[in-house]
């Protein structure tokens, strides 16, 4: 089974300068782990994931340490917040971004997810993203074709 057998070939992405707000709306509005973002010229340029924001929005302990009216007033925080959310996402997205190509065995690409600890991959061809593929999807096609041979 290939990469392209498994991927998802609907991709939302997000150019360099996008608030964060609008990707944080994206991620709740369809359950994506992360956004690719790409440049000027439609080419991968970076991720960003749940995880980059929990880490940009929520406080460090040492914030927290340094700024301990957080814990005691709660409406400092909805302020960061809202600072926090206009910062446009190429300040805190990944740029050494790992992409696979849609020809590579899907195990293989499952296997870089584990090792690189990431739960997604863009999926780049000729330079372009084409789709994404997760261990989701990864799973839900290794048990479909293991119903199948048990069908048989």
């Amino acid at each position: 089974m290939k990469v392209h057998d498994l991927m998802n070939p609907k991709v939302l992405t997000v150019g360099p300068k996008t608030p964060l707000r609008e990707i944080l709306q994206l991620i709740l509005r369809y359950h994506l782990n992360g956004v690719p973002v790409l440049d000027s010229e439609q080419r991968l340029a970076g991720m960003v994931t749940y995880s980059d924001l929990s880490r940009r929005l929520l406080p460090t302990e040492k914030q927290l340490m340094k700024h301990e009216e957080y814990l005691t007033t709660p409406q400092l925080m909805e302020d960061r917040f809202r600072d926090i959310v206009n910062v446009p996402v190429d300040e805190i997205m990944t740029r050494n971004v790992i992409s696979v190509s849609p020809d590579l065995e899907a195990l293989k690409a499952g296997a870089i997810m584990t090792a690189r600890r990431v739960k997604a991959l863009p999926v780049v061809q000729n330079h372009k993203v084409v789709g994404v593929i997760s261990h989701t999807d990864i799973g839900w096609g290794l048990m479909m074709q293991y119903a199948e041979c048990m069908k048989g």
